[in-house]
């Protein structure tokens, strides 16, 4: 990409734009050149001039034309054109500025006026630029700031963040760094590139880009890696991909540097602009704030949800409490009747528990409820609920699930508890376990209270019938 500013020069008359690109090219312009119309707007669109030097008076498509054109192409709308008229078609200057010419000059041209009015022009368009380019950071960071503020999830306000920088700036890569509790270690927690990269490990050795950054605690940034000291270890590496030159701006929060906004360029001729420094380091701070208020909102989050999960959990064995059983059994049954599906139920008991406590004490019989109760979970499905009814008793309710399905449902947990040894130091603690089953619908259940008091008189039964069994209501 090249500094010089590109002039469009469009004529007829080859000799007359001879003339004009001797006059630019002692100013260092780069000169482009078109000699009809639909040359010209091919051009100015391709070329993307700073400005274009438009005669009227040409065959086929005049000037008249394509300045009018131009106006109305969203990539040409802001050039500066400045036209040239003979003093015989003074008329046609008034014309020219009406369709869209911003100035003009009379033919034949005086060098030192035209390099004049073609810096005049520059420097307004300059102006221009400036501004255009501040009302877009301005947007930029408004959308970010609604962005942000509408999710108080940190992931969804990262990507945010890289997305809407990388689409305003010309970068390679963009992405959020955080830098890791282990000495060294920093996760790329996000990048533009890749929506699917979370928490990717990096070791900062190979960053002295990031490490630079994070001990000045200021923005690094590395113009030409090729020549820059910092990079003499890692310059291969960059090489190979591409990059040229980086961007690094520590986000902070309370003063402490968390992570950092990290931006590679491969731009050949041209580094970060102090605009694009200066929107970064805005959107660094934004970013800042924004994670404070996220990881609040997030703490707070996991500690509700540590609050709900313990109101319903048995303290003990892990597993639902009898509170919790109580309103999903409700709502289960309830959705049984409306949708006239099967709902079926198992109460178990372990065997002879009370010997077990004789025999090893309370301490390993609670281990023993504990063990057993993950036995009963790994073997049950997803949408089952299990849970500790009281004591050594438990319960297992089964949506969507008949009589068959329920009663081999639970002489696979039988056999599992019975196959598994619950350890005591140097000796196995053998166990077994009592099943009742019941399911909806039946003549004989009315309400969900039947529906668990005949699991449970069937769990009685196999009881008095010897235990380590199932019996179906």
């Amino acid at each position: 990409m090249s500094d010089r500013h590109k002039i469009l020069v469009v004529d007829d008359d080859a000799i007359s734009r001879n003339i004009v690109k001797e006059i630019l090219s002692s100013e260092s312009y780069e000169v482009i050149e078109a000699s009809n119309g639909n040359e010209a707007m091919r051009k100015a669109v391709v070329a993307n001039p700073d400005l274009i030097l438009l005669d009227l008076i040409m065959p086929g498509v005049d000037g008249f034309e394509v300045c009018r054109r131009l106006r109305t192409e969203l990539d040409t709308v802001a050039v500066p054109i400045i036209i040239f008229s003979s003093k015989a078609e003074k008329e046609d200057i008034l014309k020219g500025l009406e369709v869209g010419a911003n100035d003009y000059i009379l033919k034949p041209v005086e060098p030192f006026e035209l390099k004049a009015r073609i810096k005049a022009h520059l420097r307004l368009k300059s102006l221009y630029d400036d501004a255009h380019a501040e009302k877009k950071d301005l947007l930029t960071l408004l959308e970010i700031s609604q962005a942000v503020s509408s999710t108080l999830h940190s992931n969804e306000i990262l990507y945010t963040i890289v997305k809407r920088v990388a689409e305003i700036i010309e970068v390679a890569r963009c992405s959020i760094v955080k830098i890791g509790k282990k000495h060294g270690i920093g996760y790329v927690v996000t990048t533009y590139e890749n929506p699917n990269i979370k928490n990717l490990p990096i070791e900062l050795d190979k960053y002295p880009e990031i490490k630079k950054a994070l001990d000045i605690k200021g923005t690094v940034i590395i113009d030409d890696i090729f020549n820059d000291p910092l990079m003499v270890d890692v310059r291969d590496s960059l090489i190979k991909l591409n990059f040229s030159s980086l961007l690094v701006i520590p986000i902070m929060v309370r003063e402490e540097v968390v992570g950092t906004l990290f931006l590679r360029t491969s731009r050949k001729e041209k580094s970060f602009t102090p605009r694009e420094v200066k929107l970064c380091q805005i959107i660094a701070n934004l970013a800042g704030n924004a994670l404070a208020n996220a990881h609040m909102f997030e703490s707070t989050e996991l500690a509700n949800l540590e609050l709900e999960k313990l109101a319903i959990t048995d303290g003990l064995t892990g597993a639902f409490n009898h509170r919790h059983f109580r309103a999903r059994l409700d709502d289960e049954f309830n959705r049984a009747k409306r949708y006239k599906s099967p709902l079926s139920c198992i109460m178990l008991d372990i065997d002879y528990f009370k010997s077990i406590n004789d025999a090893f004490g309370h301490k390993q019989g609670d281990i023993v409820l504990k063990e057993i109760t993950d036995v009963i979970k790994n073997n049950a499905r997803k949408t089952d609920v299990v849970a500790r009814y009281g004591g050594e008793e438990f319960v297992v309710l089964l949506p969507q699930t008949d009589k068959d399905g329920a009663f081999m449902q639970a002489e696979r947990i039988r056999t599992a508890v019975k196959g598994y040894r619950c350890s005591e130091q140097d000796r196995c603690i053998m166990v077994t376990i009592s099943l009742g089953v019941s399911t909806f619908p039946s003549p004989d259940i009315n309400k969900a209270d039947d529906l668990v008091g005949l699991a449970d008189n069937a769990l009685y039964k196999a009881k008095n019938n010897g235990r380590d069994r199932t019996v179906a209501a």
